[in-house]
């Protein structure tokens, strides 16, 4: 025997046989579950004995979607996420300009939401960044990534100075001199981006191993990650390529479920021809489903709603795809055996994706195809209904309430946002619910993302936000781990404390299903463990 857990709290999340004291691993697998006797009767001398102390284990958790290349990236930009006001944005912008200015590149900052700004709720259009410097590119992407703000001479860096409204074929923003005010959105971002973010595959390499050794400190054993098209549009090679040589050379911390994101039938044909296959699996890095970015976000007014914003009536969000281009994405896809996935905020993007995903499966009948959809935010209780009918997975985040609760019902109103972020209703359908946090949008803290799930408040102070359609406990714990699992086919290897499947797990130094749900926000990470290998330890 390797390594024997005992006096402890096992919550195996296994209902056959729900919670034990000790667990004997061999070879990286769970050998038996039982009693501290039973157990320690099977210690060798080579056995490591874990005295847990009355701490709790559970599976390792999952993070189902979240973009980790990006987040590794973000940390080496700007940090914009906790400024409380644009003069503060603006000063670390500016003193960063002064190096940039030396070294020749643009000045890139990450994640801000001016929600949280006490000086202006308006983001900085390119008259506001070019008053910080005008002679040095500036980018800022908001938190959302849906949308960024650039000065004038990133525009003319970018190619997008001489765009015009009634002829460009750019996702950009216009004033009212008809030039561009700075704001570029979804497709027009990730073409930015590809300008000036360039990396080889030794940094991608770092870039990806740092950020799966920061998903272990939070207890994660598992991400769903969407990673390609990050670098430049329609690239995903030298991504490939960093993360089979991780897998290889035994580097990747943890389990990585890549969702495939391309725009187009020619860059995922192009990914077909390489050779790459649903499901392939190289160590812990796995090819996942194909995702699709059907819309927007929110709070960049750009997610697809089937009926004009309340609050800017002058717009209904952005389908990034038509029907046709859809489909025929999808349908290369799907006969080619992968799974679908599909990021739908708006309840016009889920409407369409609905449709595609019901008539896709009609044309090409398969079965145990998981396909999903991701944050399934913004809906009505039909919608919902088709999830049951359809056996569709919901990708959810519930530590978006954080920030849409203050927005979404001015946004859509209080009648459809009393059905949207409808958890608790998903539950009682018998919907496969997974949980994510949409990293680096909200950070990968799995125990924050339960404390909104089940609280239904973004924060400690907070007020619940329609409490009604939360979940409890044992159902988030749930969705962060073996419904995370069931979405990447993974069920029969891990997600639950099971005999036979990968000693995949997590010790957290209490027992949060005997305390209130405030302990969540205090409790710690003590170990993490994928394969019987210790990856994270406190």
């Amino acid at each position: 025997m390797d390594t024997i857990f005992y006096n402890g709290i096992i919550r195996t999340m296994d209902r056959a046989y729900p919670q034990v004291s000790a667990m004997a691993v061999k070879d990286g697998v769970i050998l038996r579950l039982g009693s501290d006797r039973e157990i320690l009767a099977l210690k060798e001398p080579q056995t490591e004995l874990v005295d847990l102390e009355g701490k709790l284990v559970l599976p390792g958790f999952c993070d189902s979607h979240l973009h980790i290349l990006s987040y590794a990236i973000a940390k080496r930009q700007i940090p914009l996420a906790d400024t409380g006001t644009f003069a503060e944005a603006a000063r670390l912008c500016r003193e960063d300009a002064e190096q940039a200015r030396a070294e020749g590149r643009w000045v890139i900052g990450s994640n801000f939401n001016e929600g949280h700004w006490s000086d202006t709720h308006k983001m900085p259009d390119r008259h506001d960044l070019d008053a910080i410097a005008a002679d040095v590119p500036i980018y800022l992407q908001r938190a959302c990534s849906h949308i960024a703000c650039l000065n004038t001479r990133a525009l003319q860096l970018a190619g997008l100075w001489d765009e015009r409204a009634d002829t460009t074929r750019e996702t950009m923003d216009f004033g009212p001199d008809g030039l561009p005010n700075g704001y570029v959105r979804e497709n027009t971002v990730v073409r930015v981006r590809s300008g000036w973010q360039r990396y080889t595959v030794p940094e991608i390499r770092s870039l990806l191993e740092e950020g799966c050794r920061d998903a272990a400190a939070q207890g994660i054993v598992q991400i769903h990650s969407d990673d390609f098209n990050v670098i430049a549009d329609g690239q995903f090679e030298d991504v490939l390529t960093a993360y089979r040589q991780l897998s290889e050379e035994g580097r990747l911390p943890i389990r990585v479920n890549e969702q495939v994101r391309f725009r187009t039938r020619e860059q995922l044909q192009r990914f077909l021809d390489r050779g790459c296959r649903a499901n392939d699996t190289f160590g812990r890095f796995k090819i996942g489903p194909v995702k699709f970015l059907c819309d927007g976000s929110l709070g960049s007014h750009s997610a697809a709603l089937r009926q004009p914003y309340q609050n800017d009536p002058e717009t209904r969000g952005i389908l990034l795809f038509t029907d046709e281009e859809l489909y025929a994405l999808a349908e290369l896809a799907y006969t080619n055996g992968f799974h679908l996935a599909a990021h739908c905020i708006g309840d016009a993007a889920l409407e369409q994706m609905l449709n595609i995903l019901e008539r896709i499966t009609c044309d090409f009948p398969s079965p145990d195809r998981r396909n999903g959809i991701i944050h399934c935010q913004i809906m009505d209780e039909r919608q919902q209904e088709r999830f049951r009918e359809m056996n569709l997975v919901a990708y959810l985040q519930p530590v978006f309430i954080k920030e849409d609760a203050k927005i979404a019902d001015s946004c859509v109103g209080t009648a459809l946002c009393r059905q949207s972020y409808n958890w608790r209703r998903y539950g009682d359908l018998v919907v496969h619910m997974c949980g994510g946090s949409d990293c680096p949008v909200e950070p990968m803290d799995v125990l924050k993302n339960l404390y909104c799930a089940v609280t239904r408040k973004g924060d400690r102070d907070a007020a619940p936000w329609y409490p009604e359609n939360g979940v409890t406990l044992e159902e988030a714990v749930a969705m962060f781990t073996w419904e995370g699992a069931y979405a990447s086919y993974d069920e029969a290897q891990h997600g639950t404390l099971t005999v036979g499947k990968w000693a995949d797990l997590v010790v957290l130094d209490r027992d949060i299903f005997t305390l209130p749900p405030e302990a969540l926000l205090e409790t710690q990470v003590l170990m993490t463990m994928v394969e019987g290998e210790v990856v994270y330890r406190r």
